[in-house]
């Protein structure tokens, strides 16, 4: 081998001495700038050494893969700081997850909440001694070795299942089966909040042992970390848990678990929504349809969902059998009954009711029918994760020539949509295959290519989501970015020759002879319920006018004005609008705050001399708070609100 490498660096190359630390490497860059390097790619430890040519750039802390050596780092050190406070607690596995680290132990008695300043306080003063990080490779028998030593069984059986050789890093006198990368040393860690804790069984198997977990969150500054803590405890506040019940929107009860019950207002929201997509419907060619909720499972045998979804399907034996077991294996599906956890299947038997031509085509079919899915119950959340959902569901059948346009037109109602109900920097993914799939690479390549086109030519930048396509194609995935700065996946537009080519769909060309059709599924706001959690936690609850269960509320300031109130609250429903009048024998202060906590967006204060000049004291949820007009002049005033068309 070589004495000399060759290094390229900063768009540079040079010739160094084989065996060069990365560090040496990066003296211009400030150490706390820098807490790791990329070398061809891929991120390692800055004492790393190069042993072959290689271009090499730094890893500054701020960056996305620098943050994530931080808080692995950071788990690194809670586990450290774990051990030393309680020891013979066993630890598992920590990794990185988005915006923090969680770390599993296996502790005499479960952790608490409680437990985590006494942790996060010896931490500090782990950090503060600034103990170096080192990573050494073992052979897997000597690793086996030294935490069976320790008493570390869980991180044995992980050792047993891994290849040679196995990498340890340490810190004074502990030490962890990782992979790396980690920061130098402790030092590096100065901004990090535990956050909380939970149990987990050991290897998401509920069958195996109950651990404990502890959440945390590190950041590169103080400032980021404060400004993080900030916008968590602000969704909190806007949790649309918390917010539904306090808005009277929807409730949940355990005996229909994951399935929302809508309450009155709930319904005005996911109503409007739902009226919203049928203008834009009109407006783009779509036809409704509504479809069966419970087929055959042979239909999801031909469309492949036994396959590949069966386990998060509900279903049911067949009535007429003798047997009435439900049957899961892959032979499962030539008896019995499944819930719909997709429209898809059924908008294919739509299409082949009639004999289709070149003419007819493209058809799309939407439908908002609710949809069933099996959800585990740990993962259950809300409105974000459900079993019954409605989506605003549509399936586009044309032909080969039509598919840009159409998924052109798509990318438009995106826009139009995400504008309209005030959400900024939509970002758009093309998810490619996944490892478990249908069709083959040729046709996957050509389907990915066809989406890419149809993205570049409608001048949307977009990246690569590799192998998270649907099993059946392709998709383009959308994702927004909420008031708290989170992103949310929302509405997705998936490409199919699957399925026509499985339920045998077929047209009449211009030639007179029969041609698959190809499938475009499409979602705007993707699950009702998902996106009614997402928009509530984005507003904090304040809607715009037309989307507000209740747009007007009318606050009577004495008994003598009562009348009036109800005059003006019924005017006002003659008028289209959702109002109701407040005539509580309460203060003025104690109806405002009501109003306020149910985000009512117009409140319409009238007393004896509001009444006396047939007018109303105006005070909204966000801006004025005392702006006396006519009656004549709130109503054009409530008509001038913005409604999408």
């Amino acid at each position: 081998m070589s004495s000399d490498v060759t290094v390229t660096l900063g768009g540079e190359s040079r010739v160094v001495s084989a065996g060069t630390i990365v560090r040496d490497l990066l003296k211009d860059v400030p150490s706390r700038d820098l807490v790791a390097a990329r070398i061809d790619g891929k991120v390692v430890d800055l004492t790393r050494k190069l042993e072959h040519d290689a271009s090499v750039e730094p890893v500054l802390a701020e960056s996305p893969e620098g943050l994530d050596v931080i808080r692995h780092s950071t788990a690194h050190l809670m586990a450290m700081a774990v051990q030393s406070l309680y020891p013979g607690t066993q630890v598992t596995i920590g990794p990185v997850i988005e915006d923090g680290f969680f770390y599993d132990f296996a502790p005499a008695t479960p952790f608490t909440l409680e437990d985590l300043p006494k942790i996060e306080a010896k931490m500090r003063e782990l950090a503060k001694a600034d103990h170096k990080i080192t990573r050494t490779e073992v052979p897997r028998a000597e690793a086996v070795a030294k935490f069976a030593a320790m008493g570390e069984q869980y991180k044995v059986e992980i050792i047993n299942e891994a290849e040679d050789p196995i990498s340890i890093y340490s810190q004074g006198d502990w030490m962890d089966l990782c992979r790396g990368p980690h920061v130098p040393s402790t030092r590096y860690l100065k901004a990090f909040k535990l956050t909380s804790v939970a149990g987990a069984y050991w290897r998401g198997d509920e069958h195996n042992a109950m651990l404990s977990r502890i959440y945390g969150t590190a950041f590169a500054t103080k400032e980021a970390l404060e400004e993080h803590l900030k916008l968590v405890e602000l969704a909190r506040q806007r949790d649309h848990r918390k917010l539904g019940r306090e808005m009277g929107l929807y409730m949940f009860d355990p005996i229909s678990p994951g399935s929302p019950f809508y309450l009155p207002k709930g319904v005005i929201i996911f109503n409007a929504l739902i009226d919203y997509m049928r203008r834009l419907y009109r407006r783009y060619g779509y036809d409704e349809v509504v479809t069966p909720l419970i087929f055959k499972n042979e239909m999801f045998n031909t469309s492949g969902h036994w396959e590949n979804f069966r386990e998060n399907m509900f279903l049911s034996p067949d009535p007429e059998s003798e047997t009435h077991t439900v049957d899961t294996s892959s032979e499962g599906w030539r008896h019995g009954y499944g819930v719909k956890p997709m429209n898809c299947p059924g908008h294919t038997f739509v299409y082949r009711a009639e004999k289709r031509s070149y003419r007819d085509l493209p058809l799309r079919f939407a439908e908002f029918s609710r949809l069933h899915r099996a959800e585990r119950s740990g993962t259950l959340h809300g409105l974000m994760r459900v079993r019954a959902m409605s989506q605003d569901d549509a399936h586009i059948f044309c032909r080969e020539d039509q598919i840009v346009d159409e998924v052109k037109m798509n990318l438009q109602m995106v826009r139009d949509v995400y504008t309209a109900l005030g959400f900024d920097g939509v970002e758009f993914k093309l998810a490619t295959m996944p490892d478990q799939h249908m069709g083959t690479e040729e046709q996957w390549q050509m389907s990915e290519g066809k989406l890419a086109n149809a993205l570049k030519w409608s001048e949307i930048p977009f990246e690569i989501n590799p192998k998270e396509g649907a099993f059946y194609g392709p998709k383009i995935e959308i994702y927004v970015s909420d008031a708290l700065k989170r992103r949310w996946q929302v509405a997705t537009i998936q490409l199919d020759y699957n399925m026509p080519e499985r339920f045998d769909l077929t047209y009449t060309n211009s030639a007179g002879a029969e041609e698959r059709p190809v499938m475009i599924h499409r979602a705007i706001l993707g699950s009702l319920e998902r996106f009614i959690g997402v928009l509530i936690e984005h507003t904090g609850g304040v809607l715009p006018l037309w989307l507000a269960p209740e747009q007007v509320r009318v606050l009577s300031l004495s008994e003598k004005v009562e009348d009036y109130a109800k005059e003006i609250a019924d005017l006002l429903k003659r008028e289209g609008f959702r109002a109701h009048a407040d005539i509580r024998n309460e203060k003025l202060g104690f109806k405002v705050r009501e109003a306020e906590l149910a985000k009512v967006p117009y409140m319409v204060v009238v007393g004896e001399r509001e009444a006396a000049d047939r007018s109303v004291s105006l005070r909204l949820l966000r801006g004025e708070k005392s702006n006396a007009m006519p009656i004549a002049a709130l109503v054009e005033r409530l008509k001038q609100e913005p409604v999408p068309a």
